[in-house]
């Protein structure tokens, strides 16, 4: 099903389906056979979203680890990159390295703050937020660099940003949307939802905003999973799926996950250009759930 980078632009796939991404966690250390394997011979996916030290937890480079991952697997990267860890000067360099190896989207973040993460009394940088790395990214593409000079070779980076669909202030969250369009993004990949009510309510107020959206889905493979999931900043989980899955037999908690978030996904539909497979602790369910899915677009 692999479109190619420019289907983010349109945002529709050559049949006009929905568009399917699939995350992806680089490891915490070298080891990076056991990921590749994992993910070779993949079909059905259109893009991987290759994160960055999510959680503020430190794993391997997002941005050299999206380039292996196109170029061991075929798989096209949008590639996460964190305002948290780099100053602007390393932004540019990073940005020039990930472009120099094959990596054609940047998903621009913020990023989660350093006391969430393991080392608690680390050093967040933000010297810009996601909207001055989206400028930034802008201009690496126009041929310059921040100190206004000619670059000997430039990007054309295609920008994605993300959006969370569980703010309490929706019309906001909306506004916020669309300044990030306005600065350059082209697509959105969101949080994580589990409220269908609340996600198709979300995305068809966000439909009018020129973007892109793509919703985020998420399978749990545990009661004890899930409630941790729940407790994440930024995520809403109805207090009646949460009990729904507690009083469910644990060898039954999987199939309810994924069948939510079909559910979700047959709902919203109508207002996002495509889904956005959230892998959290759970990469082998993550890859079922992205396996239905696809099933499913090709019998639209």
């Amino acid at each position: 099903m692999s479109t190619g980078i420019d289907s983010l632009v349109s945002g529709k796939s050559q049949a006009g389906k929905p568009l399917l991404c699939l995350e992806v966690n680089p490891p915490r250390g070298t080891d990076i056979e056991p990921v590749l394997e994992r993910y070779r011979g993949l079909s059905g996916v259109d893009f991987v979203n290759v994160t960055d030290s999510a959680l503020a937890k430190m794993k391997l480079s997002g941005l050299v680890f999206g380039a292996l991952m196109k170029q061991r697997c075929g798989l096209e990267p949008l590639v996460n990159l964190s305002c948290r860890d780099r100053n602007v000067i390393a932004l540019q360099s990073d940005l020039l390295g990930a472009w120099s190896l094959g990596v054609r989207s940047i998903v621009a973040l913020t990023g989660d703050a350093v006391t969430v993460g393991d080392l608690p009394d680390a050093k967040g940088v933000f010297e810009v937020n996601s909207l001055g790395l989206l400028s930034i990214l802008a201009t690496l593409n126009s041929g310059k660099d921040l100190a206004g000079l000619d670059l000997k070779g430039k990007t054309g980076y295609v920008p994605g940003v993300v959006v969370n669909p569980n703010a309490r202030n929706r019309d906001a969250e909306i506004r916020r949307l669309i300044r990030k369009r306005e600065a350059g993004g082209t697509y959105s990949l969101s949080q994580p939802v589990f409220d269908i009510e609340q996600a198709v309510g979300f995305f068809e107020a966000a439909a009018g905003a020129g973007i892109a959206n793509m919703v985020g889905l998420m399978p749990f493979k545990s009661a004890k999973a899930f409630e941790a999931v729940a407790k994440i900043p930024g995520i809403k989980v109805p207090e009646g799926l949460l009990e729904r899955v507690k009083a469910a037999p644990e060898e039954d908690v999987a199939k309810i996950s994924i069948d939510v978030a079909c559910q979700i996904a047959e709902r919203v539909r109508p207002y996002v250009r495509g889904f956005h497979v959230v892998s959290g602790g759970s990469p082998m369910l993550a890859l079922e759930l992205s396996q239905r899915l696809s099933g499913w677009i090709r019998g639209l």
